[in-house]
């Protein structure tokens, strides 16, 4: 017997409040339909890996099992989302494997718990809430103590979903990603992230911003104004991580690709996570079309080398099947 798992890539959206004096790092995100995650995995006595991605993911599946205290397991990794670009490889790619591993095992975990276990969710939940919910999120954050933020000590400390929403099917994002950079991961991201800094004038908003402008677009299913609220939430966050990125964005090429996709036609676009990955967002797939050509045209003209494709947000979680040969 075997479990095949499937999940997809997420994009870090930013940030609804970055320090509230008690709550840190509510953030918002969602699903999109690619890259994937696809990997079929059975009991073993050892760590067997048969790796059909170009990927960096061997440590990975270690770490999982070693993680869950089994004896081993045969993972065949059919697909992967790229590693350290922004787009959730790590939740994605580990909570494939721990979720295959729990069905064959009879472990009875949930995601959460799952979760907690990878020490997934030490800042933002959205990695774990698109791998189990998709569609459009806002969690809860992260709750601050004196000494800032620390390892969640029970799976009830990982960011809940506040709010889940399914995006319509005619929204689509261009994501461009520039070749050969990557962003931080999370072992570089923790001493910048532990001790976060409110900022009054930002938080004001940052929440007005997303209360009045953002949310109630996204009811409506406003994409223009969802698009043009983002883009600010965006700058709003950018402006602050700046002393740790050297700018609003990582890099001289994602600023250059955002401002790309605005002039475009993009409703809006920004940086997710770290980076260096961009998007911009569109309504139809004739603008989307029309949007990618231009971006292709764009890269060439200030010289970057990225990788753009278009997708469509994925409103449904992973999917896992149990097979018998």
């Amino acid at each position: 017997m075997h479990v095949e798992v499937e999940s997809s890539a997420r994009l870090h959206l930013g940030f609804y409040t970055i320090s509230s004096g008690r709550i840190a790092y509510g953030s918002m995100g969602l699903a999109i339909n690619k890259p994937v995650v696809n990997v079929q995995v059975r009991k073993a006595e050892r760590v067997e890996i048969i790796n059909s991605t170009r990927i960096m993911i061997e440590r990975d599946v270690k770490e999982v099992v070693e993680l869950l205290n089994l004896p081993g397991a045969k993972v065949n990794v059919i697909k992967a989302i790229p590693r350290h670009v922004g787009l959730g490889s790590t939740s994605q790619f580990r909570l494939s494997i721990a979720y295959a591993l729990s069905k064959l095992y009879g472990l009875r975990y949930n995601i959460r718990k799952l979760a907690f276990i990878l020490r997934r969710g030490w800042v933002s939940g959205i990695g774990i809430a698109t791998f189990k919910h998709g569609g459009f999120i806002m969690d809860s954050g992260r709750i601050l103590n004196r000494d800032g933020l620390r390892e969640p000590k029970n799976p009830d400390e990982i960011p809940h979903v506040m709010l889940r929403m399914p995006l319509p099917r005619s929204w689509r994002f261009i994501v461009a990603i520039p070749k050969g950079l990557q962003g931080l991961d999370e072992q570089q991201e923790k001493p910048l992230l532990s001790m976060p800094e409110t900022n009054h004038g930002l938080e004001r908003d940052l929440h007005e911003t997303v209360l009045l402008h953002l949310l109630p677009a996204l009811a409506r299913r406003d994409a223009e104004n969802f698009g043009k609220a983002l883009t600010k939430v965006q700058l709003l966050v950018g402006r602050y991580f700046s002393k740790h990125q050297g700018g609003e964005f990582c890099c001289w090429e994602t600023e250059q690709i955002v401002k790309s996709l605005l002039n475009g036609g993009a409703y809006g676009a920004g940086q997710s996570s770290w980076g260096p990955t961009a998007y911009g967002l569109v309504e139809g797939a004739k603008r989307a079309e029309r949007l990618l050509n231009h971006m292709h045209k764009s890269a060439d003209k200030i010289g970057v080398e990225v990788e753009l494709f278009t997708v469509q947000p994925r409103n449904r979680g992973f999917s896992y099947k149990i097979l018998q040969s």
